[in-house]
């Protein structure tokens, strides 16, 4: 093997092993969401193994929440257009990029879908951090919690869930998308 192949190798190699460290961080921090989630929704008289399934956990913790379902598929429509926006948009690129310049357009026409995407990622974490706020204030925590659990949700999370203080009070006066404000 030459030089130039070698450090292309160990390059390489540096690259799965910092990857590998950051996939396993990220791992840690969904274990440690689920076993505060499963808490918390057993305080609130839910199934804790919900917080095990992906999309199911998110419509629990909304209706623990809000006690309706109506704002987590205002999330899942809000995602799903995100996702096919940004993938749509990509893949018109991928395919300006490849086409020797003949179809450079296709980037063009590929953002409004980058603009899509972006406009419903913001609004989708906008919505996200207004429930894991309400979420907070379900289980009677202070203001000052409440804005924590929007940036620090982990930690908040398992704070809340292994407090022998902390009871389920149910929803606190969030904005209803159908009817009155609670």
């Amino acid at each position: 093997m030459d030089s130039g192949a070698g450090v292309a190798f160990g390059a390489l190699a540096i690259v799965f092993l910092v990857w590998g460290i950051i996939m396993l961080f990220v791992l840690a921090i969904a274990v440690i969401v689920i076993i505060a989630k499963w808490k918390l929704y057993e305080k609130a008289g839910e199934p804790g193994w919900t917080a095990i399934i992906p999309v199911y956990t998110l419509f629990q913790q909304v209706k623990i929440t809000t006690g309706e379902y109506h704002l987590a598929i205002v999330w899942v429509i809000l995602m799903g257009i995100n996702t096919f926006g940004t993938t749509f948009q990509s893949i018109l690129n991928i395919i300006a990029n490849t086409s020797d310049g003949k179809l450079g357009m296709l980037a063009v026409i590929g953002l409004p879908f980058s603009l899509i995407g972006t406009v419903t990622a913001l609004a989708g974490a906008v919505l996200g951090g207004y429930i894991n706020y309400m979420f907070a204030k379900s289980y009677g925590q202070s203001d000052v919690m409440c804005i924590l659990a929007i940036f620090f949700t982990p930690i908040v999370y398992l704070i809340m869930a292994f407090s022998k203080d902390t009871q389920y009070i149910g929803p606190q006066g969030h904005l209803r998308l159908w009817g009155k404000k609670e």
